[in-house]
């Protein structure tokens, strides 16, 4: 019969209930933890349950709501107390995520003036220079498809190309002229020996053959922006944003920093 009673699911719970109420009672002191549901809480615990059933909680389901946020605070400040936090790297990973959410989030509010957009161009010319933007025309020989191709190139050289361009050469899946297009473009396009070969042409003239990755072409290049560094109307929307991307990166790597020096850090060595 004894051993009956033992087995009862009942006699286990209130032995942990008294083992764990002993607990509590030995690690009270006289000063307790607060645990505070503010008004902001309440306010965020009403909008999830809004969100999520499409209509505000009433009186009932938001003191239940309260009472289970109490719950999981004073199950957290307790788990704290007993050391259940110190290695659990979940935990751990969520807290460091809600700390820089939160240092990102204030940081994310900031509108830097024109003068910071300014000077974090001007510190950053690297990342902000334009590469030469080109409009051109251009004529495609397939060199398969001809059995001299300096002859027929001569032979196109002779006629007024500017008018009859569009008519002339072989057929390519490719437009036969390009306006405003960034080297990188045309390096997509035609392969970046084309894209390089452009930089020794000048201007208001046919000239070629230049290789690409198709075969050979006569090129007139209309217009070239050299490369150059961009000014802030052209970049202002991107600047604005990665100025605030990297204020986000310097404060929280400042907070780390803070951080350190209130703490004795130690990386223990290999053996």
């Amino acid at each position: 019969m004894f051993k009956r009673i033992l087995q009862e699911p009942l006699l286990h719970f209130l032995v942990v209930g008294s083992l764990l109420f002993f607990y509590l009672s030995s690690t009270d002191t006289e000063t307790k933890s607060q645990v505070t549901i503010s008004q902001g809480k309440i306010k965020q615990l009403t909008a999830q349950f809004t969100k999520t059933r499409q209509r505000t909680p009433s009186d009932e389901e938001l003191d239940a709501l309260i009472e289970n946020q109490i719950r999981e605070d004073l199950a957290f400040e307790h788990g704290v107390q007993m050391g259940l936090v110190e290695n659990d790297s979940i935990i751990k990973r969520r807290v460091q995520q809600k700390i820089e959410f939160m240092l990102n989030d204030s940081i994310g509010s900031i509108e830097p003036s024109l003068e910071d957009l300014e000077t974090y161009l001007t510190t950053h010319k690297e990342q902000y220079t334009i590469e030469p933007v080109y409009a051109f025309r251009h004529i495609y020989i397939n060199p398969e498809q001809h059995d001299d191709v300096n002859a027929f190139i001569l032979e196109l050289q002779s006629n007024n190309l500017d008018k009859s361009y569009r008519n002339v050469g072989d057929s390519m899946m490719m437009q036969s002229e390009f306006v405003d297009i960034s080297t990188a473009h045309i390096a997509r396009l035609f392969g970046r020996k084309f894209s390089k070969n452009l930089d020794a042409i000048s201007l208001k003239r046919w000239q070629g053959p230049v290789k690409s990755g198709y075969g050979v072409h006569l090129v007139y290049i209309d217009n070239k922006i050299p490369k150059h560094l961009a000014t802030l109307e052209e970049v202002e929307t991107q600047l604005r944003r990665d100025f605030r991307v990297d204020a986000q990166k310097k404060a929280v790597n400042s907070f780390y920093d803070e951080l350190k020096v209130q703490y004795d850090v130690k990386v223990e060595e290999g053996q």
